[in-house]
């Protein structure tokens, strides 16, 4: 728990919470439903069942959590059950733990982060320059000029027989 016991409150086992809760510290034994926002960490004990949308600098899951988990750090112990949404700068999944959905550890560093330049299209069409006047009225180059070949038929004729 806190180095400050002062600020530390406990939900025991077999109590039913809910509703919002603030604070600082959290540990939780019996059954917690609504909103979670601390300062510090919450603990869901073995026994603990949070359905949630919670917001703490550290939360460690022994028990039961579900909902949307935004934390510093968040540690999933080897009997936790968690369900959700979890983002958190450090993750820890102990073997043993059971998750299901969305873990997006660093999701809140990238927040912070600027977003990138947009890439260009991936086709864009290559800037064509304007064909300059004097090259519009010049005679076609020699390599241009299409002349029939003068020993044999022009193409697609049959040589004459013989």
């Amino acid at each position: 728990m806190a180095a400050n016991a002062a600020s530390a409150g406990v939900l025991g086992e077999g109590a039913i919470l809910t509703g919002k809760v603030r604070g600082q510290d959290l540990t939780v034994l019996g059954v917690l439903e609504g909103e979670l926002q601390l300062e510090g960490r919450l603990h869901v004990g073995t026994t603990g069942r949070v359905t949630a949308r919670v917001r703490a600098k550290e939360v460690v899951v022994d028990g039961q959590i579900e909902g949307d988990v935004t934390a510093t750090s968040l540690t999933l112990g080897e009997t936790a059950r968690a369900k959700g949404t979890f983002v958190a700068k450090r993750l820890v999944v102990k073997e043993g733990a059971l998750v299901e959905g969305s873990v997006n550890p660093g999701a809140a560093e990238a927040e912070a982060a600027p977003a990138p330049s947009p890439a260009p299209p991936p086709h864009a069409p290559a800037a064509v320059a304007p064909i300059p006047p004097a090259a519009k009225d010049a005679p076609p180059s020699d390599a241009a000029k299409s002349e029939p070949k003068k020993d044999g038929p022009p193409p697609g004729e049959n040589p004459p027989s013989a």
